[in-house]
């Protein structure tokens, strides 16, 4: 029926676990499967020490213990076909229970694809049934949910953790955050911040779950306070940036993507008789995920260009170093007179970047910052008509990421 019960034992407690059963299933629903099933014995030989039960719910200690009673049948060196039978149906009938009492108490859209695939891996095994898989099917496609608003008081905090991967931040409402909004289908808002804080998923992808949110104002001050708060508050896997910049005048042209490798700042130093001496203040940004984009660049390239045919100067996507400073730069030379001195490779320059990765390395390592932000001038000659399709370039560029599953 199945070739080796001990090599399912692991693909079925993640099965198990991606249910997340044990957060809902009550001791005495358990309690009477087994008893009319005649495996009270298994039941009770399990039963945890007394010690082991304090700080436990009565929901996590079924899931212990059943999955002592699986370890128990899985570890059976010898099946009869009847007694390979009986277990193939118990694991049906509690796949399916399991997954009633889960999706009942559950308010928020996901994406069940991984449940399914695993699921379709066991049927190979001979484990479970493609009936079973067909009810777990009808259960999701029948779920209803409702648009949630959720204050944070209503909710555990460490619930918002295990949500979101993905925070997206801009430095400003028009036009940056405008682009990444159609990306996202929002469920909710939190109500106690000072920021218009947002959540959702991925249009079509509701596993991939989003916060976000913009600045009051530009520049490092308000982007290293909003980083801060979606750290603490949400922990994701990435805080991503997004929006619009200054690009180097000889490297780059309006539209251009440009995805940080390094942020640094040029204000830093200190005033003597010998003038103003800078001091170097760097954040590096090194990651597996950044060496995947810059091999998806010729893919993002054709993404971008392919959607919009109307330009015949097709954008390109650049790698570097970007500069972070206080002033809205329209000077001509200031780039090569001013940043490339402290950075000779230096793509462009902005008024946020440098607070955002400081943040990640302060407040929370285990979030990844990823800087992402297209070219609307080149430091001189400085006008806003560009802004909409440069935050509309880099908007994209995340869209691909996202739905091509590189980050």
């Amino acid at each position: 029926m199945f070739k080796n019960l001990k090599q399912i034992i692991m693909p079925l407690a993640g099965l198990l676990r991606e249910l997340e059963f044990g957060k809902y299933l009550k001791g005495e629903d358990f309690e009477n499967y087994l008893l009319k099933n005649k495996l009270i014995k298994i039941w009770s030989d399990n039963k945890l020490h007394s010690i082991a039960q304090i700080g436990k719910s009565q929901s996590d200690i079924s899931l212990i213990i059943f999955m002592n009673v699986l370890n128990e049948y899985l570890n059976k060196d010898v099946y009869t076909i009847e007694q390979k039978q009986i277990l193939t149906n118990n694991i049906n009938f509690l796949i399916i229970k399991f997954f009633e009492f889960y999706i009942k108490k559950e308010n928020l859209k996901k994406n069940y694809s991984e449940l399914i695939t695993e699921l379709e891996n066991l049927s190979n095994e001979g484990l479970i049934y493609q009936d079973t898989i067909k009810d777990i099917k009808n259960l999701i496609d029948k779920k209803e949910y409702k648009e949630i608003i959720v204050t944070m008081e209503s909710q555990n905090i460490e619930n918002f953790q295990e949500q979101f991967d993905y925070a997206i931040i801009t430095a400003l409402e028009e036009d940056e955050m405008e682009k990444v909004l159609p990306l996202i289908q929002k469920e909710g808002e939190i109500k106690d911040s000072e920021h218009l804080i947002e959540f959702g998923y991925v249009k079509g992808m509701p596993n991939k779950r989003v916060v976000y949110a913009s600045q009051h104002s530009t520049g490092i001050i308000d982007a290293g306070i909003l980083s801060a708060e979606l750290l603490l508050r949400f922990r994701p896997k990435y805080l991503i940036m997004v929006g619009v910049l200054g690009g180097e005048p000889k490297e780059t042209k309006i539209g251009d993507v440009i995805v940080a490798t390094k942020v640094f700042t040029i204000d830093k130093g200190k005033y003597s008789d010998l003038g103003f001496q800078r001091e170097g203040n760097y954040s590096s940004i090194q990651s597996i995920e950044l060496k995947k984009i810059a091999r998806s660049k010729l893919d993002i390239e054709n993404y971008i260009n392919g959607n919009d045919p109307t330009r015949s100067s097709k954008i390109q996507v650049h790698f570097g170093p970007i500069a972070t400073v206080n002033q809205v730069i329209d000077i001509k030379g200031y780039f090569e007179k001013e940043i490339t001195p402290i950075e000779r490779k230096a793509i462009a320059l902005e008024m946020e970047s440098f607070a955002v990765v400081r943040a990640c390395e302060l407040v929370n390592r285990g979030t990844k910052p990823l800087i992402i932000k297209s070219v609307m001038d080149n430091t001189q000659g400085k006008t806003d008509n560009a802004k909409t399709y440069a935050a509309w370039t880099s908007a994209k560029t995340l869209e691909y990421l996202l739905l091509n599953d590189i980050i």
